[in-house]
Order: C-alpha cells, then sequence, then structure tokens
C-alpha cells in the first residue's frame, strides 16, 4: 500500500504538468478549475460513499467529463436506469473536462474518497490499470452472465489489457473524412466518390483550387491523435511490445518501422502544394474552415457529424479515413472516446451495483438512445436494429459511413492502439514536431527523430516511477 501511495503521488505530479500543459486552449482554466474544486470534489465523494442507503437502495456515484448535449444525455441515461429498477439509486457528478476528470480522480485515489463509477479517457486507460484502484469490468461478467460479444470486438479490444477488459466502452468514436459535395460538382468531380488515399487528396484538392471551386482543398488540424491513426493505418505499431500490450512499452516503434516518417513527409506535401492548408492545433478552427466553405475536405472525429451537418449550409458527404499507405493490409482505425471504469471502494454492494449499472449502459435500447442523442457509436451492433436507430440511419446516411469503416477495421495489434502513460504528452510533442516541419525549420526526418526522443524520454520517466 506504500508503494502504491508513493506510485501515485509520483505520477500524479508528471502528468499533472502533462495534462495541463497539453489541454488545448484550457491549460489556465483547465488547471484553475482542477486545483480549486478537487478538495470539494473528494469531500463529497467521501460524503457518498458513507451515506446511508436512501429508502432501501444501494447509492453509488458516477463521475463524468459530458458537458452539454452529451451532458443531458448521460443524466437521461442514468435516469432510465434508476427508473428501470428499485434496489440502486445512481447520482452522476459531472467533473469538468477529461483533464480536470482525471486529476480529481487522483486525489480522490490518495484521499480514499473515489466514486465507484468513473468516466474515463482513452488515454487515461494505461494509468488506471496500472493504479491498481479499478476492478476490470471482466470480472463481473460471470455474475450477471454478460456475454460479451454483445459489444463490438474492434471497440473492446482498445480496453482490454493483458487478455483482460479492463472497462467498458462509454463514448466511442473514430476519425472519418468529411468533404462538401457541392464543392466536388463545381470542381467536376464525383459527389459521391470521396478520395481513399492521401495521393488522391492531393489530386482532388488541386482539382478544386483549380477550378476556383473552393479556397482551399483540405485542412487537418495538428493533433496527435491523427498521427496515431495513420500509423494504425499503415498496419505498424507506435510502441515496441506490440504497442506495449505484450509488455510494457520501452520506445516508440514508429522510427525504426517507417511509419512515422512516411507520415510527415505526406502531411508536409500536402502544405508545401498550395492546394491544403494548415489552421493550427485547435480543431475547432479547421472545424469552422469547412463549415464556412472555406476548405473542401478535413479529416474529424465521427462524433462532430451531427454538428458538422447542422453548421454547415452544403450537403456533406463521409468516407474513410484516407490512406497513407495504399497497400497495408492490416491497417484500421483506432477508437477514441472513453470508457466506464469501476472504483474498488472495498464495498461488495456499491461493486455489484456499480456493474449493473454499466451493464445497463450497454443493452440495445440504452446504446440506441445514446447514439442517436450524441452521435457516438453504439458499442452493441443490436442497437442497430431497434426501430428508432433505423429511422435515425436512414435519415442520417453519413452516419453508416462510420458504421462501416468501424466495421472493415481488423482486430489486431495495430487497431487496438498503443498503451502508453504518456499519451498526452507524446501528442503535445507531436503538435511542436509537425509545426516545426510546416514552418521549415525541420525536415521531415529530423521531426520524427526529434518526436521520438522526446516521447521515448517520457516513456523512461513513466516507467521508472511505476518500478
Amino acid at each position: 500500500m506504500k508503494r502504491r501511495k508513493r506510485w501515485l503521488a509520483a505520477i500524479m505530479a508528471a502528468v499533472m504538468s502533462m495534462t495541463l500543459a497539453a489541454c488545448g486552449g484550457s491549460a489556465t482554466s483547465g488547471g484553475t478549475t482542477a486545483a480549486g474544486s478537487t478538495e470539494a470534489a473528494t469531500t463529497k465523494a467521501a460524503a457518498d460513499a458513507k451515506a446511508p442507503a436512501e429508502g432501501g437502495k444501494t447509492v453509488i456515484t458516477l463521475w463524468h467529463a459530458m458537458g452539454g448535449v452529451n451532458g443531458e444525455a448521460t443524466e437521461a441515461l442514468v435516469k432510465a436506469f434508476n427508473e428501470s429498477q428499485s434496489e440502486i439509486e445512481v447520482k452522476s457528478e459531472y467533473q469538468g473536462n477529461y483533464d480536470d476528470l482525471i486529476t480529481k480522480l487522483k486525489a480522490a485515489m490518495q484521499s480514499g474518497s473515489m466514486p465507484d463509477v468513473c468516466q474515463m479517457y482513452d488515454i487515461g486507460t494505461k494509468f488506471m490499470t496500472d493504479s491498481g484502484h479499478a476492478i476490470p469490468v471482466q470480472d463481473m461478467f460471470a455474475s450477471t452472465n454478460f456475454d460479451p460479444s454483445t459489444v463490438m470486438n474492434i471497440i473492446t479490444s482498445y480496453y482490454t489489457v493483458n487478455g483482460k477488459q479492463m472497462s467498458m466502452p462509454f463514448n466511442v468514436s473514430t476519425p472519418m473524412l468529411y468533404y462538401n459535395k457541392d464543392v466536388f460538382k463545381a470542381a467536376g468531380l464525383d459527389p459521391e466518390t470521396p478520395p481513399k488515399t492521401f495521393d488522391e487528396v492531393l489530386e482532388f484538392s488541386k482539382k478544386i483550387v483549380e477550378s476556383k471551386a473552393a479556397p482551399v482543398g483540405y485542412a487537418q488540424a495538428i493533433y496527435g491523435w491523427f498521427f496515431e491513426q495513420q500509423i494504425a493505418g499503415q498496419g505498424k505499431f507506435y510502441a515496441n511490445n506490440e504497442n506495449g500490450r505484450k509488455a510494457p512499452a520501452t520506445e516508440v516503434d514508429f522510427l525504426n518501422n517507417g511509419a512515422g516518417l512516411k507520415i510527415f513527409e505526406t502531411w508536409k506535401k500536402l502544405m508545401d502544394s498550395g492546394y491544403a492548408d494548415n489552421y493550427g492545433s485547435t480543431t475547432a478552427d479547421t472545424q469552422t474552415a469547412f463549415f464556412s466553405g472555406q476548405t473542401a475536405m478535413i479529416i474529424e472525429s465521427t462524433a462532430i457529424l451531427k454538428n458538422a451537418t447542422a453548421s454547415s449550409d452544403f450537403e456533406i458527404g463521409t468516407g474513410f479515413l484516407p490512406k497513407v499507405d495504399a497497400s497495408a493490409a492490416d491497417g484500421g482505425v483506432i477508437i477514441g472516446g472513453a470508457s466506464l471504469w469501476m472504483m474498488d471502494n472495498k464495498d461488495e454492494a456499491k461493486k455489484n451495483a456499480a456493474w449493473k449499472f454499466i451493464e445497463f449502459t450497454t443493452t440495445p435500447d440504452s446504446q440506441a438512445n445514446w447514439s442517436m442523442s450524441t452521435g457516438y457509436f453504439a458499442v452493441n451492433p443490436d442497437a442497430y436494429e431497434t426501430p428508432a436507430m433505423k429511422d435515425f440511419i436512414a435519415q442520417n446516411p453519413n452516419f453508416t459511413t462510420a458504421i462501416n469503416q468501424l466495421k472493415a477495421t481488423p482486430v489486431n495489434g495495430y487497431t487496438a492502439g498503443v498503451l502508453s502513460g504518456v499519451a498526452t504528452e507524446s501528442r503535445k510533442i507531436f503538435n511542436e514536431a509537425m509545426e516545426k516541419t510546416y514552418d521549415g525549420t525541420y525536415t521531415p526526418e529530423q521531426a520524427v527523430s526529434f518526436l521520438a526522443e522526446k516521447v521515448n524520454a517520457a516513456i523512461a520517466n513513466y516507467n521508472s516511477s511505476t518500478k
């Protein structure tokens, strides 16, 4: 126990600096929010844990990071569960953004005041596993005869560590191509045929700009998630030891396997062509350029599809994420988003209650309602067979692209994604490397070497803190 507390203290200090540095435009406000409200959040969780059951019910706490429309959908899901039975009461508590949430959870781990269920973003998976404070959801399957095949394998593979499913996928998305069909028509391109490779993206962009159909053919935010996706798309590992899933990663693999260099060269070639543009690392800026008709194509999360459709006055088309290497056969997309974790509060009744809530979130109706409300994937394939979901997809045919891309992705170590304790810091370093590539400070070779060196140092630091 003393070892665990020392480890948590070291990791908390390290990761707080990483997450605050990487948190887009919220580094200052996010840090203040996290520091200013951690004590209140953990005190409330402790009070809830000691509170007697209400009306004979087992009361459990859910911490989440879903705001706005997604927060409303989360509350609706909790309400539906509470009304579906009379033994358990779930109290949901919004903790701010993902970085706020993980900071508060680390404090709660140290103080012994954790929630019973906690949403955690995908890149927090290794931390959660290494913490020793989580109960693997797979340990609960037999208690309710849960059939794990009700959740798509390509989705659960990300959250499976050492052969055991650690958490339950909750809000799931992948990247895909968005394009302006009106611009395609004006440029003489087939509006029903999006580019499948980045060579085609460049070819299409040239026609779009030279025909004056749009000022910019293609744009993508400088975002480390896209880098990770394009490595997986080549059927290559980001890190050694099979993405850190055979054994803890000790260094990156993208330097030696050539995948990283191909990506830097591809992005640089697009920018230097004059047919693509860079709107920076704030993804909302690239989205705005697309919504306003400034650029004809972008890659973005499937989760923005509803907003993209509502925000654009032109017909949107969607396509699979273009490939960097057209010959790659084993590649595909990696899921993003977050999952639900069971926290080990040493309370059998709360543990069983937490699992029953998590299991409820996977039912076809729950998933259908969640997907239609938020735009995230339904993780249970049976959800797509519900009447409501069939009607939704008929009215939103672009959603089929996202579903088909996920189904077409092979389940393997490449598409499971990298298991890393320094993913947030790595993405920040990638942003720096790509910006310096665009402005000519680094060649693609220098940039990928810089990235590898910095990420390797971060991995070594993390690994030393867990010994």
